[in-house]
């Protein structure tokens, strides 16, 4: 990840001094002139700083305050008890500014310059993907006035009512230029390029369209939108390998190789609800979700304490790196065993399960319970039931003491009071709302989202906070840097446990 976006800064670093190395260059490969590279060529580094921005520093920071994890020790220790300073985003901050929004620009400019429509088809959505993001988890933020450096040193904050607004005029014009002339290759190595990526980059845009209506609570939109979204096979993931600091799945790099021991998910939430010899377990006589909880986590009774000797750890089994399957030392057999942080498992950014999940849930808060909602939610179990979700890990779904898949579809009978899908309290609507926010919180474990539907339903689901703390927390501080050197950073109302605007009214 660092060293392709270090990559395309240094390219364009190296520009800016081509007048002390004209003519001493002939090399072919070492390019000094940005000039030589196409827009194509750049969309791989942008696609490697937005997997950065889902599935690194602030995927594990939310999924703490998420319930999914918890900090064990050093800065994670504070982390796990919500201290956090600005210098904890500057890298996310950069990242999403420097890596992904400066970069985009130069791709349009070049992308535009070709009549390469397809190139800037693919940009925008990416784009507009971060930009909603950044307006999740910061509320106000700058966008119309960056990348114009040296004209805007200070860009101005916008509201996060018109960020989300400029995200969709985006995904918008994203969706009129992947209809276009243009090409893009194998960079594009979420969906493949131009061949057998249009249709699936066109309902990623209708996907991202339809989590941000979510979350501005335009439930019409949200459902007009994931109509046309992901279908099975069409994921946005981030697909991993077997070498450290080139290819590794991130969460991977940072539990077995960078900071090992720092997060564990002993006192954590999430996994009690899988496991099922949890007072919490949500399974059912229609639901078994052993499978889906030894995937996610590997408790200590199984493992023996895998990665901090905790109750339980996040599942980091690989059959690839060092060169010998884990499943070996453990002395399983020689099945495929890679648990969802596993060196090479492909990590989620935008799926089928997420966009059937949003019409769920955008359905039932139109009252559209039976059989909208309802089919949306027997939809994503009808996936689950296929161990669809575990990739090529068959451990998960065949092992006797690991495996166990059932997702048998729900009646809406279920959700009656007295049933098994009712929790004893809730009417029959307000139980199946509460399954769909149910099924999205064990669905998007390690991911960003799970904090965001935390603080946009108000905690209607009940996670617990941190030991003796009343809240949890409610936004992302601004990156330190950027205070200290953009003097149009809001300095009110923007303190870890002030809401953004658009989570302020009740769910």
């Amino acid at each position: 990840m660092v060293t392709v976006v270090f990559g395309i800064t240094t390219i364009l670093f190296a520009n800016s001094c081509t007048k002390l190395t004209d003519n001493l260059s002939t090399d072919p490969v070492n390019i000094t002139d940005p000039g030589q590279v196409t827009a194509p060529l750049l969309i791989s580094g942008v696609e490697v700083s937005l997997i950065g921005i889902y599935e690194g520093d602030l995927a594990r920071t939310t999924s703490i305050w998420a319930q999914y994890f918890d900090g064990e020790d050093r800065q994670y220790a504070g982390l796990n008890n919500y201290v956090t300073t600005g210098l904890d985003y500057d890298v996310a901050w950069g990242t999403i500014y420097n890596g992904i929004f400066n970069n985009t620009k130069l791709i349009k400019s070049k992308a535009n310059a070709v009549n390469n429509f397809y190139a800037t088809g693919v940009t925008q959505v990416i784009e507009g993907m971060a930009l909603g993001t950044a307006a999740d988890l910061w509320g106000d933020v700058p966008y119309s006035e960056i990348a114009k450096y040296p004209k805007i040193v200070t860009p101005k904050f916008e509201s996060q009512a018109s960020v989300y607004a400029a995200a969709h005029v985006l995904l918008d014009s994203a969706l009129d230029n992947l209809s276009k002339s243009g090409i893009v290759g194998s960079e594009d190595f979420f969906y493949g390029g131009t061949t057998s990526g249009t249709a699936k980059w066109k309902a990623a845009a209708h996907t991202v369209k339809a989590r941000l209506y979510l979350h501005t609570r335009d439930y019409t939109n949200a459902v007009a939108h994931a109509s046309l979204g992901i279908g099975v096979g069409g994921d946005m993931i981030a697909p991993h390998g077997n070498s450290y600091l080139q290819t590794f799945n991130l969460y991977y790099s940072f539990l077995t190789y960078d900071r090992s021991g720092y997060m564990a998910a002993n006192n954590a939430y999430a996994p009690t609800l899988l496991d099922p010899t949890s007072p919490n377990y949500r399974g059912n006589a229609k639901t078994n979700e052993n499978g889906r909880f030894n995937y996610y986590y590997a408790p200590y009774a199984y493992y023996g304490g895998l990665n901090t000797g905790a109750t339980y750890d996040p599942n980091v089994i690989c059959s690839e790196d060092t060169g010998v399957p884990w499943n070996q030392f453990f002395g399983f057999p020689a099945v495929k065993y890679d648990g969802a942080y596993g060196c090479s498992t492909s990590f989620p950014l935008l799926t089928y399960v997420e966009n059937q999940l949003i019409l769920a849930e955008a359905n039932a808060k139109l009252g559209k319970f039976n059989p909208e909602a309802l089919d949306a939610l027997n939809s994503v179990r009808d996936y689950y039931n296929t161990g669809a979700q575990f990739g090529t890990s068959t451990g998960y779904i065949d092992d006797p003491d690991l495996g166990g898949v059932l997702y048998t579809p729900y009646d809406y009978a279920d959700f009656a009071p007295g049933q098994m899908a009712n929790n004893g309290t809730d009417d029959q609507n307000t139980a199946l709302l509460r399954e769909i926010l149910e099924e999205r919180y064990v669905s998007f474990v390690g991911q960003i989202e799970g904090w965001n539907d935390e603080r946009r339903t108000g905690n209607f689901l009940g996670l617990p906070t941190a030991p003796g703390k009343p809240n949890y927390p409610e936004r992302l501080l601004y990156s330190q840097i950027e205070v200290n050197t953009n003097p149009n950073v809001p300095s009110t109302g923007v303190g870890l446990f002030d809401k953004v605007p658009s989570f302020k009214t009740p769910y």
